[in-house]
């Protein structure tokens, strides 16, 4: 049990200096911005018979950003009849939408790379922004984000947040047994975009969402593209963005104003959002080969989390030795988030999240512990559930 506790207090030290570290770049001063305009392209992967889609045109054709400079590729990734010929409807009363096909990608890419690689090639813009078809924003979006590309900029990643229903919304109050997981998904995800949202602002970038992302094209090219992530199951986002800062050589930075943030639906089930942590935590399980300084933040954050369930556990079978150690470990594993979580909230105005904390703080340990575990077979899992069906696309 000694060397248990002596694992515990070394992976709480490391996870504790990250989080402060996180905390130091959410006090930074905002990045400096531009008044250009460049050429900008944003690129969509659909699939299925995408309910969203005609919510996510509007709001896109919506962008107060010149037309002659702005241009929404849609790929289509195995979109139904009836949503394909919806696009194409859209296509005939907007230039500015144009529809490509998955299969002009890169053959040897594998699911939703694919289809963003075709998404690119066919555009023309310099800086190319990604969102998903599940996700809102407003009109200054595309404004916002493109004043971010400063002639020292070449990567700049946006704040994501989960709605509070699929409707969309900031703030709904939340009842019944769908209350706790739609709770904790939301500030679970809140904490992980702080997190990365300071870590970039201190000149560490380690994660970005393909919710709400974009960089110049010559970073994609200089990065020869997702070649280097050709056979993971995710890595458009924050596996691509260790490839653009590593090997492109990509100046990375933070878009802060309200203006540029994306709103995305909730799971629609707890076993969803199981599902899809579980894919992003096989991206963490990589990150050795693509961030080896960055590598022990996430052991450290497992080690964390699995141990005071072991030690807890250990405490109950009569072993209270254990508590002297466990119990201030459990209180300064805490106070240190719930000042990341009072800071980030603060400055972005979601004050809303803090009075989820102690829900999200206990239901925390168990779900890291099995998202982790399971982590290590997230690259062979589908990248959707199976839907009975449903047609099949290279996403999948």
């Amino acid at each position: 049990m000694n060397l248990v506790l002596i694992i515990f207090q070394g992976c709480l030290v490391v996870y504790l200096l990250a989080l402060l570290w996180f905390l130091l770049g959410l006090l930074r001063s905002d990045p400096t911005r531009t008044d250009d305009q460049p050429p900008v392209s944003v690129i969509v992967a659909a699939r299925n018979g995408d309910p969203h889609l005609s919510r996510l045109l509007t709001q896109l054709l919506d962008q107060d950003y010149p037309a002659a400079k702005l241009e929404l590729v849609i790929v289509d990734d195995g979109l139904s009849e009836v949503s394909r010929a919806a696009l194409d409807e859209a296509v005939g009363r907007d230039q500015r939408i144009k529809v490509v096909d998955s299969a002009s990608g890169d053959q040897r890419l594998a699911h939703k790379k694919r289809a963003l690689d075709a998404g690119i090639h066919h555009s023309r813009g310099e800086v190319l922004l990604f969102t998903d078809v599940d996700c809102q924003m407003g009109s200054a979006w595309v404004r916002g984000m493109a004043s971010y590309f400063t002639p020292g900029t070449d990567y700049v990643v946006g704040w994501s947040q989960v709605a509070a229903g699929l409707s969309g919304g900031d703030e709904v109050e939340l009842t019944g047994s769908a209350a706790a997981f739609k709770v904790f998904e939301r500030l679970d995800f809140a904490m992980l975009m702080l997190a990365a949202k300071g870590a970039i602002l201190m000149g560490t970038p380690w994660a970005s969402s393909g919710q709400n992302q974009g960089y110049r094209r010559s970073v994609y090219e200089r990065a020869g593209g997702f070649q280097k992530l050709a056979r993971r199951l995710q890595g458009d986002d924050s596996l691509f963005l260790q490839v653009a800062h590593r090997q492109a050589k990509a100046r990375i930075t933070y878009a802060t104003d309200p203006d540029t943030r994306v709103m995305t639906d909730p799971a629609e089930s707890l076993v969803q959002l199981i599902y899809q942590r579980i894919r992003w935590a096989g991206d963490a399980v990589a990150m050795w080969r693509f961030n080896p300084a960055f590598f022990p933040i996430p052991v450290a954050t497992f080690g964390v989390n699995a141990l005071i369930i072991v030690l807890a556990l250990a405490a109950l079978a009569d072993s209270a030795a254990v508590l002297p150690v466990l119990i201030p470990g459990i209180l300064l594993k805490a106070l240190v988030e719930a000042t990341l979580l009072l800071v980030g909230s603060t400055k972005l105005s979601l004050g809303g999240l803090r009075r989820h904390f102690p829900l999200w703080f206990l239901l925390q340990m168990p779900y890291v512990t099995l998202v982790g575990l399971a982590g290590f077979w997230g690259n062979r899992l589908p990248w959707r559930r199976p839907v009975s069906g449903k047609q099949k696309t290279s996403w999948e």
